[in-house]
């Protein structure tokens, strides 16, 4: 139960940084709000993430895993139907400039919208775990 409270909590602070980064997330209604989208999510990525890759596992060997950024868009995707308080829209990334690496501006579909965000949010979970070593 300590690791499912601490998945939570990391996936609060996951989804706070990636509203900051990219405008085409959003949640309304506050903090609580937020949490019970981190609530959504920890249980999409227990219970639904295994079954889908048990499902999509010769694509994610073709890929070489790149098809699970798929699935955990649709586990996404599948939490903003059931909690309307999570949106996802297509936005424009303004660009960045970063080390001499420029990355110019450019607009997102919906779609394209769901495979950033998602894999953002996870990609920025993973570094949590990392960088504290949970």
């Amino acid at each position: 139960m300590k690791g499912f409270f601490q998945e939570i909590f990391i996936n609060v602070i996951a989804l706070h940084i990636v509203m900051y980064l990219f405008t085409g997330l959003s949640i309304s209604g506050g903090f609580w709000s937020i949490v019970v989208a981190s609530i959504l999510l920890t249980v999409g990525f227990r219970v639904l993430r295994p079954v889908l890759n048990i499902i999509t596992l010769p694509l994610n060997v073709i890929t070489f895993g790149l098809f699970q950024l798929l699935t955990i868009a649709f586990i996404v995707f599948l939490i903003t139907l059931i909690y309307p308080q999570l949106i996802i829209s297509a936005f424009e990334f303004q660009g960045l400039q970063f080390f001499g690496i420029i990355i110019q501006r450019f607009y997102v579909t919906l779609f394209l919208s769901y495979i950033i965000i998602s894999g953002t949010i996870y990609f920025v979970n993973k570094a949590i775990v990392w960088l504290f070593d949970i």
